[in-house]
């Protein structure tokens, strides 16, 4: 029975920061990135609607074959809808690599005096971060880039990289929201456990709530593997990639030992 790699994008990228990946990262399974909902080629989100993350989660369990082991890899918001379809796989889990998933919530529920999460709330309180009139559009689309990044980074985008991220705006805007918001963590919906083969990674310039998260997953999972990987940030799957594969390779040599 052959397994399948699961990849899912983060919030404003598309499957393609997947693509190419080595034999060593695919073993012996088949490679799946498929589109998150809004995202071409899927139909758009129209402006108003609100999704989530098990929206996410229920639409690319219905894409992946209907029996056989399942690793699942994913980046940011791609982390979350990851842990929303633990549940759903159940034991077709096979392992789960997890690079920074946003779980802002649960952070700011489990931690709520730390630093970390005051941090996390200090972005929640931005002007215009969570405005419905503002939310997916060009100055909304400038707080969100230029957090994830450094200040100035969506004024230095060239319009051909802007444009596409243009059209998926409103979804960003859902995704965010759905991070910050969801009370997965809270007594009565917990975060899932991970499965025995899980890595956790984080960035060592990333910003600190981001690595918060990462260690309060582990703390909830002390069986996972947790990298502190230095010399890069959150976006390194797209900044770093050569970083990140190299990771990649290494959790599927601990995946695949007895």
């Amino acid at each position: 029975m052959t397994a399948t790699t699961l990849f899912v994008h983060s919030t404003g990228t598309f499957p393609s920061m997947w693509q190419g990946m080595p034999k060593e990262v695919l073993g012996d399974t088949y490679a799946f990135a498929p589109a998150n909902l809004g995202y071409p080629p899927n139909p758009p989100i129209p402006r108003g609607t609100e999704t989530y993350a098990s929206d996410d989660a229920k639409v690319l369990l219905g894409k992946l074959p209907a029996d056989g082991p399942v690793d699942l890899v994913g980046h940011s918001y791609g982390g979350l809808v990851i842990l929303r379809m633990l549940p759903l796989l159940g034991d077709r889990v096979r392992s789960v690599f997890l690079f920074e998933p946003v779980i802002f919530g649960a952070l700011v529920h489990l931690r709520p005096d730390s630093e970390a999460a005051s941090r996390a709330l200090e972005v929640v309180a931005r002007p215009g971060f969570f405005d419905d009139e503002l939310g997916g559009t060009e100055p909304w689309l400038e707080l969100f880039i230029d957090y994830w990044n450094r200040p100035g980074s969506w004024a230095r985008m060239s319009d051909a990289m802007r444009d596409p991220i243009r059209e998926v705006g409103w979804k960003m805007y859902q995704e965010v929201r759905g991070a910050f918001f969801d009370l997965t963590g809270a007594p009565d919906r917990p975060l899932p456990p991970l499965p025995a083969r899980a890595t956790l990674v984080m960035g060592e310039r990333s910003p600190l709530e981001a690595r918060a998260m990462v260690a309060l997953l582990h703390r909830l999972n002390p069986h996972a593997t947790l990298i502190d990987a230095p010399g890069i940030g959150h976006m390194a799957p797209m900044t770093h990639r050569k970083v990140v594969i190299d990771l990649l390779i290494d959790h599927r040599r601990r995946s695949s030992s007895p």
